[in-house]
């Protein structure tokens, strides 16, 4: 019992070890949207479905089990989005991420008018992410905040 309880402790020290400094962790690096399609039309709510592309620019593989936020464009309330499956993460590869996008429809109508007529809007996320390796799993914060071009957000939606 004693040696089951020293080589479990050895084990998890070697897996802190392994671990490594927070500072050498880099976050993903976004690449593109694709398959975006409408899943479901609703009065209140619409929902769509895409695939976004990341980059995984770290030396070790994970697991994400679960993601969701809210998605924000010029501070309004756009909708919500969560992970539609589990997706398995390998070191330094690019991976896609199903996403389902519930879409508040009264809020997109009210501000639709004030986004359109801009060339620049202010797109944020934030969320989190539920990563899992070697059995541990971890809460991330999702943040994300740039100004993306409309007409390219309006060229995602008509692919």
């Amino acid at each position: 019992m004693k040696f089951l309880t020293s080589t479990l402790l050895l084990a998890f020290l070697a897996f802190l070890a392994s671990c490594g400094n927070m500072k050498d962790v880099s976050q993903p690096e976004f690449r593109d949207i694709s398959n975006v399609k409408v899943v479901n039309v609703g009065l209140l709510q619409t929902t769509a479905g895409a695939d976004l592309v990341y980059y995984n620019p770290n030396d070790f593989s994970i697991q994400l089990s679960d993601a969701r936020g809210d998605v924000y464009i010029d501070n309004s309330y756009l909708g919500r989005f969560e992970l539609d499956q589990k997706v398995q993460v390998k070191k330094r590869s690019e991976f896609i991420l199903p996403v389902l996008f519930k879409l508040d429809n009264v809020g997109a109508i009210k501000n639709q008018r004030d986004i359109y007529k801009k060339k620049q809007a202010l797109v944020r996320i934030e969320g989190y992410a539920l990563v899992k390796k070697a059995g541990f799993s971890k809460e991330i914060p999702i943040r994300y905040e740039r100004m993306e071009d409309v007409d390219r957000l309006r060229g995602i939606v008509a692919r």
